[in-house]
């Protein structure tokens, strides 16, 4: 049996605790609740693991003592304010188990995706929505705190990615940006752009991905994964057609999926999906980007 420590008890820390309750291999689960005053200090002794749902400015201070104290550690994403970070993360681990909170990777429908991209040829773009009217934060931006996603998932379909091409606008009056476009760029020249936003009237979570033989449209909204097929048929366009629609089956959402893993990874001795490898590539696009936009994201480092 496991026994685990949440960090955070707010918006996502409380579903973590709910997503935890009843696994087999949890024994203990104590919640950590910063907004009444406790730290880190205040675990219990017979706690080996951590899960950090913290805001992400305090990530850094979190999880450092926390490898030095032995514990595994799950981070919610991303892993830290940015790459240099990371690899201060890294450092610390010697055999303790640490993965970063990159949920996507984790749903079904990219699982459905991935076995049957083959089915719409070589892929040639990428299209990201996600879109919404959200939680307005001013301690970091929409890059961070939502785009982060999408560059986790492009670089799982695509492999390594660089930025191409950057562009914000900013709808409020604040030093943050509101609306972000990210274009990446893959060794062979496939692009994915990357739209987010946490100022716009409708909720939109799309990604489509287009191949020289069809196309994948998931809607995470609906919960739904079109597949197209058609060509370039010398130089006209073929008949565009809808050859299956699929529904991923979240019996399990991706975030008891993904707390699963971790704690498999911990039972096993095995090297998470989302480790801190994957964790840094995802911070150095961020970085990149961050630079190329001029965001001034103020750094919170604390310690709890």
């Amino acid at each position: 049996m496991i026994n685990l420590a949440v960090i955070g008890a707010g918006y996502w820390g409380s579903k973590i605790v709910e997503s935890l309750k009843g696994h087999e291999l949890v024994g203990k689960l104590q919640v950590v609740d910063i907004k009444e005053g406790m730290t880190i200090n205040d675990i219990d002794a017979d706690i080996t693991a951590a899960i950090i749902a913290t805001p992400l400015w305090d990530h850094l201070g979190t999880v450092l003592p926390l490898l030095e104290r032995g514990f595994d550690c799950y981070v919610e994403k991303p892993m830290a304010e940015t790459a240099n970070d990371c690899e201060k993360i890294k450092q610390a681990i010697t055999t303790q188990t640490v993965m970063v909170g990159h949920i996507f990777l984790y749903h079904p429908a990219l699982d459905w995706i991935k076995e049957n991209i083959e089915r719409i040829g070589t892929i040639k773009h990428m299209d990201h929505q996600r879109l919404n009217w959200g939680i307005y934060q001013t301690k970091t931006t929409p890059l961070l705190s939502i785009t982060t996603h999408d560059i986790s998932i492009a670089q799982e379909i695509l492999g390594s990615v660089k930025v191409a091409h950057v562009g914000h606008t900013k709808v409020t009056d604040t030093v943050q940006t509101d609306n972000i476009q990210l274009i990446l760029e893959n060794k062979d020249g496939v692009t994915a752009n990357l739209v987010t936003s946490w100022y716009w009237p409708e909720r939109v979570r799309k990604i489509t991905i287009v191949g020289d033989q069809g196309s994948i449209v998931w809607d995470d909204s609906s919960n739904k994964i079109d597949l197209y097929q058609g060509y370039l048929d010398g130089r006209r366009l073929s008949a565009l057609a809808l050859v299956e629609t699929h529904t991923p089956d979240l019996t399990k959402s991706p975030l008891q999926l993904e707390l699963e893993h971790f704690i498999e990874c911990i039972d096993q001795k095995k090297t998470p999906k989302t480790d801190i490898d994957n964790a840094i590539a995802v911070a150095k696009i961020l970085d990149v980007a961050g630079e190329q936009l001029n965001l001034d994201v103020p750094h919170h480092y604390t310690s709890l």
